[in-house]
């Protein structure tokens, strides 16, 4: 008799283990799903900030991101989320007609994103490249990063 009950209560366990780590599973895949929309957001809210200042410029005569080392963007009020990214923004490779400048976001969630825009052919031909990320600790073991690539 206490062979059965021991073989029963094995059996019970093993069923109750097997469930405990579907479940756990499931919570694992279901937080990665919220992280990487959250990322996924990031990444849009960096790219729709660039493309508004690409296309709408208001305040300045054209685009406020570099075209080329003739081009000079603003050095402040461009805002997007609240922060004037003018200020903090890098331009590189700078070239007769073509050059890339790229900035950060934060965002009010705890998110952020960093967006490269690409100005080829004297400004005529954009690509942003928006990268979200769910966290802006670049320490934190579940990081996750999403991409967009805007091009025009």
């Amino acid at each position: 008799m206490l062979l059965l009950a021991i073989v029963v209560a094995s059996i019970i366990l093993t069923i109750g283990v097997g469930m405990m780590t579907l479940v756990e599973k499931g919570l694992v895949l279901s937080s990665s799903g919220r992280e990487s929309q959250f990322s996924f957001y990031a990444a849009d809210s960096g790219g729709e900030c660039a493309l508004y200042w690409d296309i709408r410029h208001t305040g300045f005569g054209a685009t406020v991101f570099a075209t080329s080392t003739a081009s000079t963007p603003p050095s402040s009020g461009v805002i997007c989320n609240g922060q004037d990214i003018a200020q903090s923004w890098t331009r590189f490779e700078l070239t007769a007609d073509s050059a890339k400048t790229t900035f950060d976001v934060t965002l009010s969630n705890g998110t952020c994103a960093t967006v490269l825009v690409h100005k080829q052919s004297s400004g005529t031909i954009t690509t942003i490249e928006s990268h979200g990320y769910n966290t802006c600790n670049l320490n934190y073991p579940r990081r996750v990063e999403r991409a967009i690539r805007i091009t025009y």
